[in-house]
């Protein structure tokens, strides 16, 4: 029954309430609990294993939301296409300027130069033109010459700072809305972009963090792991409130679109929660359309969850294929791409 409950919650997508949150975050617990009891009445040939068969036949759709075995090929492409990537990069690990810390920047940086794509929408980006490692924005608009950005915070000794969202095209940017959410410093940035005989609204936005140190909980002694528990359930529970804010007008946004949409970003949510069954309800997702395999896309403790998302109006788009770059592994965050055609 309680696997049932968290289904319908996942599935109505209309609870925003916290606990409704939390409760969300128990779904793969749910079947793999179900799974369990599957196997083990099966074996003993009890006919209770109908049941959770019956459970796990309802959750179904859920699962795809996490796992999919789409057999797109890039064969399939042809040249009518239209590629977006999603790439949350960390602030390009600027903060870090240990030796270490200057390697993992040239490597997110090399990632960044030879990630290709029509529209590329950035979270964490830092462009700094003073420092030839960080001079981001000039490197990125040889391939994508136009391009769009918004603070998220500012640096008094850089021109630009560190950035936070930016949108870079192969087409032309006929358009501009921003939205920031001071409380986390994120935002949404909205571009309306020329394609051929076409314009397309592009969403790039990050919702706010879950605030989720599980390394530090684990090595923390037992006094500070005590502390750090109680911190992430804190932060859990002001994320799952603030993203329900932030998705509210987010949605509203898609519904006024004049144009067809493309939403991209960090959701930090699992794909069960508040946030990601609203813009489901508008949009197709990706990877639940053509992704392969399991679709993580955050490789740092937890490093099982598929946090970054591409959505698309699916009256508008085709998808022909869905990448998440596992190989790619500078910043906490894989990139992802999407191949779309617009539909005649």
């Amino acid at each position: 029954m309680y696997a049932l409950l968290v289904f319908q919650i996942s599935y109505a997508a209309d609870i925003r309430h916290w606990l409704g949150g939390f409760l969300m975050l128990s779904i793969p617990f749910a079947f793999a609990i179900n799974l369990f009891f599957l196997f083990t009445y099966a074996f003993s040939r009890s006919w209770k294993f109908v049941v959770s068969l019956v459970v796990l036949i309802i959750g179904y759709p859920l699962m795809e939301r996490t796992l999919k075995f789409s057999l797109r090929s890039e064969t399939e492409l042809g040249d009518q296409r239209l590629s977006v990537m999603s790439y949350n990069v960390m602030y390009l690990n600027h903060a870090d300027r240990s030796d270490d810390g200057k390697a993992l920047a040239a490597r997110i940086s090399n990632d960044l130069d030879t990630l290709r794509a029509d529209i590329k929408c950035f979270q964490e980006i830092m462009n700094s033109p003073q420092e030839p490692l960080f001079d981001t924005f000039d490197r990125l608009k040889k391939v994508n010459k136009h391009f769009t950005y918004m603070h998220s915070e500012i640096d008094p000794k850089s021109e630009f700072g560190a950035v936070g969202l930016a949108t870079f095209s192969k087409y032309p940017i006929v358009a501009k809305k921003e939205i920031s959410w001071k409380i986390n410093n994120n935002g949404v940035l909205i571009t309306d972009i020329k394609v051929k005989e076409d314009t397309v609204r592009v969403f790039n936005l990050q919702f706010k963090s879950m605030g989720i140190r599980v390394q530090k909980a684990i090595t923390a002694d037992e006094i500070k792991r005590k502390q750090e528990a109680r911190n992430i359930l804190s932060q859990l529970k002001s994320g799952f409130e603030d993203r329900a804010l932030q998705v509210d007008q987010v949605e509203e946004l898609i519904k006024e679109s004049p144009y067809p949409v493309i939403l991209a970003g960090d959701f930090n949510e699992l794909p069960y929660g508040y946030a990601y069954g609203r813009v489901r309800k508008e949009l197709a997702n990706a990877f639940e359309e053509a992704g392969f395999g399991f679709g993580f896309t955050y490789h740092k403790l937890p490093s099982f969850i598929r946090i970054d998302n591409i959505f698309f109006d699916s009256d508008k788009f085709e998808v022909l294929n869905f990448k998440t770059f596992n190989e790619l592994k500078g910043s906490d965050h894989y990139p992802i791409k999407a191949s779309l055609k617009i539909r005649n």
